[in-house]
């Protein structure tokens, strides 16, 4: 999803005007008391752009390089002097030029060991108090909703992929608004490539130590009036995209590769939008948007803070950016295509036959090295003269063998990853178990520190989340969550409900420990009964933890009725908050559902829902009295007259 769409959804669809009288309104005050009006603000904002973009230009070319060297164009470098990238080419014309290249294998497999990062979160509770646990429960409820509705799974592949490539991706959130009332709002957000964002300084390592950020995406002059209704006057811009380029010689031919190079775009205007978090000067921060000459928005920032958060591949000291691996793989490549160019030259060299022909003994050499020497080819040479003869080429050094192989194993180790990652075999001499698991152990540990950046950032996102929502819901909301049998499938909450933004991630770094040793620790936990009550029973949060271990969770979804009990009866207690009728069942768990209810009457939300709808509380006071008494009778069938009503 663009910029645009996330913001025209913060905006609301109906609310994609000028949120200021005029022309001559003034809108805010410089640091100097002077006034500013629309001229003014956009001058502001178009100096503030080429300031940004100005000191960001050095990184743009090495992020440009970084995607060449991927995708294969690699015979390119950055010109010190004008800082373009250049295509550079080899000093005799019969020397190749061809690309191997191996940064793309060495960082799909990083992607691969990343992906298999768990980032299920639940909110620890602000303290050990029941109700305290109750938020905690209905605030994972939510970000677990919201990593769903929003298809993080999806977006975590493009998020992985620019944070590789680029080293820094962002991830933007946003509070959808709803149209003109009739619809409800919602939580948004999105993957945003380190092009489009532009902060105040690239020395404060932080998006909270910014002042503001400017984003910046490249538009049609039509989508800008149709999200805007207004019409931007339209010009050229610079986008990147892939384009087909040169990527060298091979054998006498020449190869083509997807580069990622600048064009220009016609008919376009540059939306830009501006965040600046609150500070002394505006009390409440700004949001502006503009495009080409005209001020599209200008209001205060919706928010406490700048819905921002940077994944970083690695950290750079004082650097808002990250980085990438690339650029040290880069050196390393060049070297690894130089020693291969040179082994192939010397095969060319030798598969071409070369001969040694004694001045006089061929009366047309030039035809000769024109055709080169075909098989079964008859060659007339003057026995006076002398004959010819081929040249014997002296052997291949085997240095030039070891030196390629051992560039290769360099590129490896820069990278984090090993034979044993990529191609499922252990170096020579590695035999024994323990080091083949040692071996393996390293490899993830050398990823472990991208892979905390990662749950980091994916942390911090969702302490945003949790604010967005306590922030902007009114009243009670309801959401339906996972799926029909999920004990929360019904989610009904409140802003209250939402107090603590401690976020901790249900499973261990996988790149740290795997999944397999936290398995294995389970089971050592178990054989030691470090996990059984005093009743020698396990709680239903470690079997919860443990199916969720032992991917087994669906199976003993299907088995496990005393679950499905309680999932209903937490349904009913959600049905409860909106009045809904509820029946005690021929084939309900009298038991399980009695001890639920009991749990829902000592919460805050329903000593909410007594206070505001007493009916309501009496209706599931005798829902549950109705329970008690089944459960009294011997779980004898209880007739139509046992419901009751909101």
């Amino acid at each position: 999803m663009s910029i645009l769409e996330h913001i025209r959804r913060l905006l609301g669809r109906g609310g994609a005007k000028n949120k200021h009288k005029g022309e001559d309104t003034v809108l805010s005050y410089t640091e100097a008391g002077e006034p500013q009006r629309e001229a003014e603000i956009l001058a502001f904002l178009s100096a503030e752009y080429r300031r940004r973009r100005a000191e960001r230009q050095p990184l743009e070319r090495q992020w440009t390089l970084n995607a060449d060297f991927f995708a294969g164009r690699q015979n390119c470098a950055i010109n010190p002097d004008s800082g373009e990238i250049q295509q550079f080419s080899p000093e005799h014309s019969y020397e190749e030029q061809g690309v191997y290249n191996r940064i793309a294998p060495l960082i799909e497999t990083r992607l691969a060991s990343l992906r298999s990062l768990s980032f299920d979160m639940t909110v620890r509770p602000r303290t050990n108090e029941a109700e305290d646990c109750e938020k905690s429960e209905i605030a994972t409820c939510l970000l677990r909703y919201a990593g769903q509705a929003g298809d993080f799974a999806g977006k975590k592949d493009r998020l992985l992929l620019d944070c590789e490539l680029f080293g820094t991706a962002f991830l933007f959130s946003t509070w959808r608004a709803g149209d003109n009332g009739d619809e409800e709002g919602g939580l948004s957000y999105t993957v945003l490539s380190p092009y489009s964002v532009f902060p105040d300084s690239l020395y404060r390592a932080e998006v909270r130590e910014q002042s503001s950020i400017l984003l910046a995406e490249v538009l049609t002059i039509d989508e800008i009036e149709e999200a805007y209704g207004v019409r931007v006057p339209g010009g050229d811009a610079d986008i990147y995209t892939l384009t087909p380029a040169d990527s060298g010689a091979v054998y006498g031919g020449f190869g083509t590769a997807l580069s990622m190079q600048g064009q220009r775009a016609e008919n376009c205007a540059t939306l830009l939008t501006y965040l600046e978090k609150p500070n002394a000067r505006q009390k409440n921060g700004r949001l502006i948007v503009a495009a080409g000459s005209r001020l599209l928005w200008y209001s205060d920032l919706p928010y406490d803070e700048i819905p921002l958060v940077a994944v970083k591949c690695k950290d750079g000291s004082g650097q808002f950016f990250g980085r990438s691996v690339i650029p040290e793989l880069i050196p390393l490549q060049r070297a690894y295509n130089g020693v291969k160019n040179k082994i192939h030259d010397y095969i060319r060299a030798v598969a071409a036959n070369p001969l040694l022909v004694p001045e006089g003994a061929i009366a047309d050499p030039d035809d000769l090295a024109t055709r080169g020497l075909p098989p079964g080819e008859i060659v007339e040479y003057n026995a006076e003269r002398g004959r010819p003869e081929p040249l014997s080429p002296a052997p291949l050094p085997a240095e030039l063998r070891y030196e390629c192989e051992q560039l290769a194993t360099d590129m490896e180790y820069v990278a984090g990853v090993s034979q044993l990652m990529m191609l499922g075999k252990t170096p020579a001499g590695v035999t024994s178990g323990t080091a083949i698991a040692n071996l393996r152990q390293i490899d993830s540990t050398r990823l472990a520190l991208t892979g905390e950046n990662l749950r980091r950032a994916v942390r911090e996102m969702a302490g945003i989340w949790l604010r967005l929502y306590k922030r902007y819901t009114s009243g009670y909301g309801t959401l339906l969550i996972a799926g029909a049998n999920a004990a929360s499938g019904v989610l009904s909450f409140c802003a209250e409900d939402i107090n603590s933004y401690d976020v901790e991630f249900d499973a261990e770094n996988e790149l740290l420990i795997s999944r397999e040793a936290q398995r294995q620790n389970l089971l050592t936990a178990l054989n030691a009964g470090l996990l059984f009550d005093e009743e020698g029973k396990l709680s239903r949060a470690v079997k919860s933890r443990a199916r969720r271990l032992m991917q087994l969770g669906q199976a003993m979804d299907r088995t496990d009725t005393d679950e499905l009990q309680l999932q209903a009866a937490e349904r009913e207690n959600a049905a409860a908050l909106t009045g809904a009728t509820l029946t005690v069942r021929p084939f309900d768990d009298h038991e399980l559902h009695a001890e639920a209810h009991r749990r829902f009457l000592l919460q805050a939300r329903f000593s909410y829902l007594r206070e505001k709808f007493p009916a309501r509380a009496r209706a599931f006071e005798a829902h549950l009295f109705s329970h008690m008494a089944a459960l009294s009778q011997g779980n004898r069938e209880v007739n139509d007259h046992g419901k009751t009503n909101g």
